[in-house]
């Protein structure tokens, strides 16, 4: 049953991260990619109807930590209690930013919620890719399970420890990148002429800088961390998830150099996005939270759980709920799909 809710936790994970991953890419790219009031009225209007529906992927998945995992919640907020709440005042000021901008006809305010638009979405992109690097080097956790980490100590992945380090900068700086090749590919479905042009050239770019990081970060990973690497021998069948990320990078490429071919790089970077994630939580499992102190203080899926009841009589409501987030995602998707075109941006 433990197993069972470690893999809807990283299921809920994977659908945020690729669901709120191409608003926060159009956020990152706002200001390069749309020249004209049209085009940022059109790009907003492209992620309007969905980007807060995709928010709830995040809460549903805070709610799953602390019902299946209570102890590694603990854990994790008190010792990320900084970057956290840099992640809430990011996706705060994120959604100020995409509502307050249309309230005064007047360029100064709209050039200040737009400038607020980009730096949190980059901000928030940065800022959870780091803190998913922090997840895949380990913490210091002492034997009752506790840790606390400064934003940064000497930027070395080794004890003492910070939010940031060079490894965990790289994952962000990788995040980053795959965020907004992810936006921009969204950006080519839903929009025309001169915006999708744009698009289009700014995706062909970051494809190869993604690619490049990409490399880098899984070639430095189990080194960094040697138990990711151990379990994935241990379990040779897990290296099916790298090997369909680089094939999706692959595809992707092609599809980039390809004239008409709208759908298939958003679908090829979804597919990319969700092996990577796939792939490093099965690396961790069954750890939740990895000591470098000692394995015996890892938090995993075993010694933090609840009780066996509780998982059990949780996962039939938990089904329901998931019946209704699917159903009104598909929903809005579906209300939604197509291109933005001039008229649809009323209210943005």
């Amino acid at each position: 049953m433990q197993t069972i809710w470690f893999i809807i936790l990283s299921f809920l994970l994977i659908g945020y991260t690729v669901l709120d991953g191409f608003d926060l890419g159009v956020g990152i790219l706002f200001p390069f990619i749309a020249k004209t009031e049209k085009e940022r009225s059109l790009a907003l209007q492209a992620i309007g109807p969905v980007w807060d529906g995709n928010e709830v992927w995040l809460v549903a998945a805070g709610g799953v930590l602390f019902f299946a995992f209570p102890k590694a919640y603990a854990s994790a907020m008190s010792g990320l209690y900084l970057a956290i709440f840099m992640i809430l005042w990011l996706i705060i000021l994120r959604a100020l930013s995409i509502e307050l901008r249309v309230q005064l006809d007047n360029a100064l305010w709209r050039a200040f919620w737009e400038t607020v638009f980009f730096a949190a979405s980059l901000g928030l992109a940065f800022l959870l890719g780091s803190a998913f690097g922090d997840l895949l080097r380990g913490f210091s956790l002492d034997a009752s399970g506790h840790f606390f980490l400064p934003l940064w100590t000497k930027l070395q992945p080794r004890i003492p420890l910070g939010i940031l380090d060079w490894f965990t900068l790289l994952i962000g700086v990788l995040a980053v990148n795959l965020i907004a090749l992810h936006g921009a590919n969204y950006l080519i479905l839903k929009t025309e002429a001169d915006l999708q042009t744009r698009a289009k050239h700014l995706a062909s770019r970051l494809v190869w800088s993604s690619g490049a990081l990409l490399l880098v970060g899984m070639l430095l990973t189990p080194l960094i961390q040697p138990r990711l690497g151990d379990h994935l021998l241990q379990a040779p069948w897990g290296f099916t998830f790298p090997f369909i990320a680089l094939l999706m990078w692959a595809l992707l490429l092609h599809s980039l150099r390809r004239k008409r071919s709208e759908p298939l790089p958003l679908a090829y970077s979804t597919i990319l996005i969700a092996s990577l994630l796939a792939s490093a939580f099965f690396a961790l499992y069954p750890n939740i939270l990895i000591s470098l102190n000692s394995p015996a203080h890892s938090l995993t899926v075993f010694n933090t759980a609840a009780s066996p009841y509780g998982l059990k009589t949780g996962l039939v409501w938990f089904l329901f709920g998931l019946l209704l987030l699917l159903t009104y995602t598909g929903y809005v998707y579906r209300s939604f799909w197509g291109k933005v075109t001039d008229a649809d941006k009323e209210g943005y």
